[in-house]
C-alpha cells in the first residue's frame, strides 16, 4: 500500500523505468539525479538489454538500491520499457514514470509530476518539461510531431504562470508519469511493429483515444543530454549513409517505422496524404545533398535544366 505522508495523504507508489544499452556513463548520471529526488516513494528499475560495457557491475556497486532487469540484446526501447512496466504492474505500483538513460531530473521533478497527477485525476497522464543541456534550442511544450499539419504554424504557449498545461499532442517517452491502470486498459508499447522510434507516440494516441487527458507539469523539469551524431550520419549524403538513414531501426528517419506508425494512427486517406510527401521530401533532400558533393555533375545538370525549361527566368514580350 502507498505510504502515508505527514498530511495524512497516501503517497503514490511509483516505479521509475530507465531503459539502457551500453551507455553506462549516461545512465550513471541519470541514476545519480534520481537518487537526489525530494519525492521518496519510488523504486528505480534499470532495464539493461545485454550491456557489455560494465553497466550491470557498475550499477550494483554504485546504486545497490536499483533493481536491474536483463534483456538479451533484442529488446530495443519498446521491449525494455515493457519489461519494466510488467515488473511495476506485478509490484502493484500506482504509476510508472519513464526516464531515458540520457535524462537528468531536477530534485523536485518526480514530486511535481505526482502533485499534478493528484490535481488532474486518475485518468490523466503527466509530462515534464524537456530542456536540452548546453543548447539554446527551445524546450518541449507540447509541440506536435514534425509530420503533423500543425507543426509549422504551432506556437509555444506561455506556461510559467500555471501549474498544468493541457496538451493535445503526444509527448515522447521521457519524463512521463502514466498510471498503472492506463497500461491495463490500453496495453503495453507495440514492440512488434514499433521496436524503437514512435512507439511512445503510438501508445499515447491509444491512451488519448481511451479518454486519458494529457498535461505538462510546469514545475517538473528534465534535462536531456543530446546524443552524439551516429557515425553513419556523418556521411549521410552517400548511398550507404542515405540507406542507413532511411532504413535502420536506430535512425529517426526510418521510413518503414514512420509508415507503420502513421498507418496505425491515422485514417487511410490521411495516412497517404501525410506519409508520401514526407518520403518525397526526404528523398529530394538526400538527392540534393548527394549532387552537391559531385561538382563534375553541376554543369551537365545546368545544361539539362536549361534544355527542359528553356524559358525559365525569361519574361514574355509585350509587343
Amino acid at each position: 500500500m502507498p505510504a502515508n505522508t505527514e498530511a495524512g495523504k497516501e503517497e503514490l507508489r511509483l516505479t521509475v523505468v530507465v531503459p539502457t544499452y551500453n551507455r553506462w556513463q549516461k545512465a550513471r548520471v541519470a541514476l545519480a539525479h534520481l537518487s537526489k529526488s525530494e519525492y521518496g516513494n519510488f523504486e528505480v528499475v534499470l532495464v539493461e538489454d545485454g550491456c557489455t560495457d560494465g553497466t550491470v557491475e557498475n550499477c550494483r556497486a554504485e546504486f545497490p538500491e536499483v533493481k536491474i532487469l536483463h534483456g538479451d540484446g533484442d529488446l530495443w526501447w519498446s521491449g525494455a520499457c515493457n519489461l519494466g512496466v510488467e515488473y511495476a504492474l506485478g509490484r502493484e505500483a500506482d504509476a510508472v514514470v519513464l526516464i531515458n538513460d540520457d535524462n537528468n531530473v531536477e530534485p523536485q521533478t518526480i514530486g511535481s509530476l505526482v502533485e499534478s497527477f493528484r490535481r488532474k485525476g486518475s485518468e490523466s497522464v503527466i509530462c515534464a518539461r524537456i530542456r536540452l543541456v548546453d543548447s539554446d534550442a527551445p524546450e518541449w511544450r507540447g509541440n506536435p510531431p514534425p509530420w503533423h499539419p500543425e507543426f509549422q504554424a504551432w506556437q509555444p504557449p506561455d506556461i510559467d504562470r500555471i501549474d498544468e498545461l493541457p496538451i493535445q499532442h503526444p509527448p515522447g517517452g521521457q519524463g512521463v508519469l502514466i498510471p498503472a491502470e492506463c497500461f491495463r486498459r490500453v496495453g503495453l508499447f507495440d514492440r512488434r511493429n514499433l521496436p524503437m522510434h514512435w512507439a511512445d507516440h503510438n501508445f499515447h494516441y491509444r491512451a488519448m483515444k481511451a479518454g486519458y487527458k494529457y498535461f505538462i507539469a510546469t514545475k517538473a523539469v528534465i534535462w536531456n543530454v543530446p546524443n552524439e551524431t551516429p557515425p553513419q550520419l556523418r556521411d549521410i549524403f552517400t548511398l550507404r549513409g542515405a540507406w542507413w538513414f532511411l532504413t535502420n531501426p536506430r535512425s529517426y528517419g526510418n521510413m518503414k517505422t514512420l509508415r507503420t506508425h502513421l498507418k496505425l494512427s491515422l485514417p487511410p486517406g490521411e495516412y497517404r496524404r501525410t506519409f508520401y510527401p514526407i518520403l518525397g521530401r526526404h528523398l529530394a533532400w538526400l538527392a540534393y545533398g548527394w549532387l552537391q558533393r559531385k561538382p563534375l555533375l553541376h554543369r551537365p545538370l545546368r545544361i539539362l535544366k536549361r534544355s527542359v525549361f528553356p524559358n525559365k527566368g525569361q519574361t514574355a514580350s509585350t509587343q
